[in-house]
């Protein structure tokens, strides 16, 4: 565009300030809304999608009393301790219906040298299990051993290793993002847990009398045969360990979370529409307005000899650099409010919460812009060739 013309684009705009702020402001509000509905849903649909990878087992028994923090720990995250005997793990083993079974230990937020907040140790058996493997973002392929460990997606590992407790460790696979606390968790073999914990307690880190203990484990998860009833395998294992624990239904919390999801996720969806159609409705009045306001403008251009395709790109022109400036402005806002607060926006809701790469909110703000722009354009293009229509001496004679 020549400078010239630029400048006599900006001019009209202001010339009409009053009623561009409006449709200004309107389309702001707009990209906004868009935008941060679009942001939301996603990532809640990823969380959920996410947390449906660590949940794949039919029960997890924890010891009793433990079960409102099991399910916070499976649900967000948030770092627990509570144990059992290791033993258990072998009478609950030989329980007939069992296809997989699987245990995890879990030490409670220890200092360590790797970060600034403190971590979640996770111990695993990598040989069992079928619960942390399938949201491992890369597979490690030199095994897991004493000596090396499986990190979350915030743990930082520039050269490959971390060090914990006085010892480097190499990494050799990291964690696909939870958006939960488990982020910032570490994952070691069974094999290391007793090495780990006497370089914990030289180090200075307070270990419990139970953390103490070489044979504990947090919880045991298990996957039941198809021609087995997970109530019946449950009434054998209280006959074969007694009433010392309690039961987690990992998919129930799933089936719960998600039927939750579909609610909230309905409910954006009808603020959405409601919002966005009104919005709509104030574009389309205001842009009746403007061109009823530049009806006179238009037909003293005509006179001077502008054509109707001159005047109608003139004017598609001054609405698409309103409606541009509106919608990167908008999705701007609606970025700040909603991406920094996406944790908190997850846990206002009690769920999953896995915000966009830096790659999918470019892209979604790139459709929103794209879609407002169509907004603003099919809300003002019937006023725009109307306005043009009107013969100039009945536009003229009527303002007079």
């Amino acid at each position: 565009m020549k400078p010239r013309r630029r400048n006599n684009l900006f001019k009209d705009i202001r010339r009409h300030a009053f009623y561009n702020a409006c449709l200004l402001a309107t389309i702001i509000l707009l990209s906004i809304m868009l935008l941060a509905g679009t942001i939301v849903s996603t990532s809640l649909r990823t969380g959920m999608g996410n947390m449906q990878k660590r949940l794949g087992a039919d029960i997890m028994l924890v010891p009793k009393g433990s079960k409102e923090k099991a399910e916070n720990m499976l649900l967000e995250g948030s770092r627990s301790a509570f144990y059992f005997d290791a033993s258990v793990y072998e009478q609950v083993s030989g329980i007939e219906g069992i296809s997989e079974v699987t245990s995890q230990c879990f030490l409670k937020s220890l200092a360590a040298d790797c970060c600034s907040s403190e971590v979640q140790i996770v111990f695993f058996d990598p040989v069992s299990d079928f619960v942390v493997a399938p949201w491992i973002e890369t597979e490690y392929k030199t095994g897991l051993s004493g000596d090396s460990v499986i990190v979350g997606s915030d743990i930082a590992s520039e050269d490959g290793t971390i060090k914990l407790f006085g010892q480097e460790y190499p990494v050799v696979s990291k964690m696909a993002r939870t958006g939960t606390a488990l982020d910032s968790s570490v994952y070691f073999s069974t094999d290391a847990k007793e090495e780990l914990l006497k370089n914990a307690e030289e180090k200075g880190s307070f270990l419990t009398e139970d953390q103490k203990k070489s044979g504990i484990l947090s919880s045991i998860f298990i996957n039941v045969k198809g021609d087995h009833l997970v109530d019946g395998v449950i009434e054998a294992a209280h006959k074969s360990i007694g009433d010392i624990f309690d039961v987690v239904y990992p998919k129930k919390l799933h089936e719960s979370l998600a039927g939750s999801l579909l609610k909230i996720t309905g409910v954006i969806n009808i603020v959405s529409i409601s919002l966005g159609a009104f919005l709509v409705a104030i574009l389309l009045i205001i842009n009746s307005i403007i061109m009823r306001s530049r009806k006179q403008e238009v037909a003293l251009l005509r006179v001077l000899g502008h054509t109707k395709k001159r005047l109608i790109g003139k004017l598609i022109t001054e609405m698409g650099v309103i409606s541009l400036c509106g919608a990167v402005l908008g999705c701007g806002l609606g970025a700040l409010i909603v991406i920094p607060f996406g944790r908190l926006i997850g846990n206002s809701l009690n769920m999953p919460y896995l915000g966009p790469s830096a790659g999918n909110t470019l892209f979604q703000i790139l459709f929103i812009i794209l879609g407002v722009f169509l907004i603003v354009f099919l809300s003002s293009i019937f006023f725009i060739i109307h306005a043009t229509n009107i013969e100039p001496y009945l536009a003229l004679r009527r303002e007079e």
